[in-house]
């Protein structure tokens, strides 16, 4: 739409209350009038952008909140939330131009993305320059000779999308892509949660349990996979299970010894004590010892059924691991190489400020390097 022009949403704020009375308007159209649901998911959209959390429209997210999904529904068999967007996006372009002599502030939803555009009429700016220069010739009308700066713009351009190109290799290459590209491709992937005590005989979820497996949703999402809930702790061959806060040392009585067996092979295990839950190292039957009391434990195995184990001492550890994990700017890039066949890898991760991870691969013990901060 020539007629506008496009404000960051970094710049959103100083136009709130235009863009809030905007949607009213939108709403209230002939275009929208209609449609109840429309109306909804674009109140729903223009409400997260306009408060800064663009992060919830995610597909998966919207459908959950939005359409009231399950957290493990499959996005690509279920279009409700893409057909809603289209819809929006249809009658949004009849709203526009419908009304493109108003003028004002509208929205618009680019194709493939769930984050909308807030437009400004670009005639308001042109009648606040007109104020400042009288009569004096827009500078669109202005004969402008060539200058050697708009004679080399394509040279220029050219020599942008080179370095765009460089820089999207290079992420391609970046450790965290490396590493979640080759968990989800070709992977049934598979996320543990657990279950909660309760006298009804029916396996429930902790909110709280949810609530931290958010990021892993979402980075699925990234990869164009997603995550099938399950309700056991072991993997399959040819499966990928992500588990968090698998049974500790003292319930394990309550487990079978098929999985049993992967648990007690491994070095680092995390156990319930009269203290609280401690990260025991098995091969001194002793706490391992970390600069504070909070610590997470990272464990990666690679058998014919892999998986990713996420534990610690407390819930902030773990959230905070998941967070770690989840985030290209803080993944640690010593696990780049953690995902070879027949290896198991853990991590220590304790929770005190400026404190690093520690990585054990089978037995030696070495720094792990070139990594984020615990947050």
């Amino acid at each position: 739409m020539q007629s506008y022009t496009e404000i960051p949403l970094s710049e959103l704020t100083q136009y709130t209350t235009d863009f809030r009375e905007a949607l009213h308007a939108v709403c209230e159209s002939p275009a929208f009038r209609t449609s109840p649901k429309s109306c909804e998911f674009l109140r729903h959209i223009v409400h997260h952008a306009l408060g800064g959390d663009t992060d919830e429209l995610k597909e998966r997210l919207i459908g959950m909140s939005l359409l009231g999904r399950e957290a493990s529904y499959d996005t690509g068999s279920d279009a409700g939330v893409r057909v809603r967007a289209n819809d929006v996006r249809k009658r949004l372009a009849a709203y526009n131009n419908a009304n493109i002599e108003a003028g004002g502030f509208t929205f618009d939803l680019p194709s493939g993305s769930y984050v909308p555009r807030f437009l400004r009429d670009a005639r308001l700016s042109l009648r606040v320059q007109d104020k400042a220069i009288g009569d004096q010739p827009m500078l669109y009308d202005i004969d402008t000779p060539l200058t050697f700066q708009r004679l080399a713009a394509p040279t220029f351009a050219a020599l942008f999308l080179c370095v765009i190109c460089l820089r999207w290799q290079i992420a391609q290459e970046h450790p965290f892509m490396m590493f979640w590209q080759s968990v989800f491709q070709g992977h049934n992937v598979r996320l543990y949660l657990p279950p909660t005590d309760n006298s009804s005989g029916h396996q429930l979820v902790a909110m709280q349990e949810i609530q931290a497996s958010v990021p892993l949703l979402n980075l699925a999402g990234q990869f164009h996979s997603q995550l099938n809930l399950t309700g056991e702790a072991v993997a399959g061959a040819g499966e990928f299970l992500i588990s968090i806060r698998p049974a500790s040392e003292i319930r394990h009585s309550q487990a079978t010894t098929a999985s049993l067996l992967p648990l007690d092979a491994n070095r680092l295990t995390v156990m319930d004590t009269v203290a609280g839950r401690r990260i025991f190292d098995r091969t001194t039957s002793k706490p391992f010892p970390t600069s504070g009391s909070s610590a997470a434990l990272l464990t990666i195995s690679n058998g014919p059924g892999r998986s990713i184990r996420i534990d610690g001492t407390d819930d902030a550890s773990v959230s905070s691991l998941i967070r770690l994990l989840c985030e290209r700017d803080t993944f640690p890039e010593g696990l780049a190489d953690s995902l070879a066949e027949g290896t198991v890898t853990q991590v220590v991760f304790p929770m005190a400020p400026d404190s690093l991870p520690t990585i054990f691969r089978d037995s030696p013990v070495a720094a792990l390097t070139n990594t984020g901060k615990t947050q």
